[in-house]
């Protein structure tokens, strides 16, 4: 065979021996990552301390004291004093009715009333008029009568001064009877002035209490009827938040609870309490409304904004725990990867009660284990992987 071949032959048992090499290579490398490299993990420590069972829901600011306000009459709008926002005080004014007619009905019941006592001071002088007129037949009618006896005068005039009296007796009891019905005529004017004078006073509207508009519902000129509402007013500084809890923990709940909540744009939770556990139940979403009443409030609250809440039901302190994340489900239950001896070992604990990040491990893992969770979001670790701390 000529040199030239040989070389040739040669060369090419080379070439295909480095790709075999290569692939060999390539071979190892991949088994390194994924069979031998170490996982990168999160690793926290069982600790001790406290856990917390809390009840989530969600609801609305809600005041202890609202009030839709209006007029108890019928009338046209003259004055709207305040506007949405506008906080007000017990008894201030808050808007006027056109009162041009109930003026003038106030003025004729006075004028009325005036009427009738200077009526009744004309019949108190007819009265004493009446009086001295049937004094005077009385006695006339008893001179007559023993005149008579004597023989003195005649029949006819006895009988006369007798007719006297009956009319002097007559006129007295006409003119009672008048100042009677003249005296009644002042009470109803009276009372009908007074009418008049409290429908000038309800043409008023006042505030119910302290507190903000939060709905100006009527404008001047509108007309309105009994119960329209014109204004509704709340008690800022008296709020709670009503919020939906499951049903499921209603044995659970109770007055007085502990409770945390917060408001939107807000990481930092107000202080709060139960206050109210409803009695009823939604039945199309099976939730109970709950009121979480604040211990005090700092902050600008507005009445209808979302809130959440977070009730306490149950506390442990110092008790063996580990973060929620680190959990994991398949077909037989729950489990957790722990270390041992550098390694990623499969874990399956007793665990007690669940907080919102924490929960209580009651066997299976001691403090100062070494429990792992993925790096990324969605990373799975292998059992039996050696591992290190990313």
């Amino acid at each position: 065979m000529p040199i030239s071949q040989r070389l040739r032959k040669l060369l090419g048992l080379l070439r295909r021996g480095t790709w075999a090499a290569a692939l060999v290579l390539v071979a190892l490398v991949v088994a390194w990552f994924r069979v031998w490299s170490p996982v990168r993990v999160e690793a926290v420590r069982v600790d001790r301390g406290p856990v917390v069972q809390e009840a989530f829901g969600r609801g609305t600011v809600e005041s202890q004291r609202e009030a839709a306000v209006g007029f108890d009459l019928v009338g046209r709008i003259s004055e709207v004093l305040v506007e949405e926002g506008t906080r007000v005080s017990l008894g201030q004014e808050l808007a006027r009715l056109e009162t041009n007619q109930a003026q003038a009905d106030l003025r004729s019941a006075q004028t009325g009333v005036g009427a009738a006592r200077a009526s009744l001071q004309r019949l108190a002088a007819e009265e004493d008029r009446a009086r001295a007129l049937l004094s005077t037949a009385d006695r006339e009618a008893t001179r007559m009568v023993g005149l008579f006896a004597l023989g003195a005068v005649p029949g006819q005039q006895r009988d006369e001064a007798s007719d006297r009296l009956r009319v002097a007796r007559a006129e007295l009891d006409r003119v009672l009877a008048q100042r009677s019905e003249a005296t009644r005529g002042i009470d109803v004017a009276s009372g009908s002035a007074e009418q008049r004078r409290v429908a000038m006073v309800r043409a008023t509207l006042l505030s119910p209490f302290d507190g903000m508009v939060t709905r100006r519902l009527r404008d001047p000129g509108d007309t309105v009827a009994i119960g329209s509402t014109v204004l509704r007013i709340v008690d800022t500084t008296r709020v709670y938040v009503n919020a939906a809890i499951d049903e499921t923990l209603l044995p659970q709940l109770a007055s007085d609870q502990l409770a945390r909540i917060v408001f939107p744009g807000s990481t930092a939770p107000v202080a709060g309490r139960v206050s109210r556990v409803s009695w009823e139940a939604d039945r199309q979403t099976h939730e109970l409304l709950v009121e979480v009443t604040p211990d005090h409030l700092e902050r600008r609250v507005a009445i209808g904004q979302r809130a959440d809440v977070r009730i306490e039901l149950t506390r442990r302190e110092s008790v063996l725990r580990i973060p929620a994340r680190m959990l994991h489900q398949d077909e037989s239950g729950t489990y957790v990867l722990v270390d041992r001896g550098g390694k990623i070992a499969v874990v399956r604990p007793t665990l007690g009660i669940s907080g919102s990040d924490l929960v209580e491990v009651a066997g299976g893992l001691a403090e100062g284990d070494t429990v792992l969770g993925p790096a990324a979001t969605g990373g799975a670790l292998p059992p039996g992987r050696r591992w290190v701390a990313r």
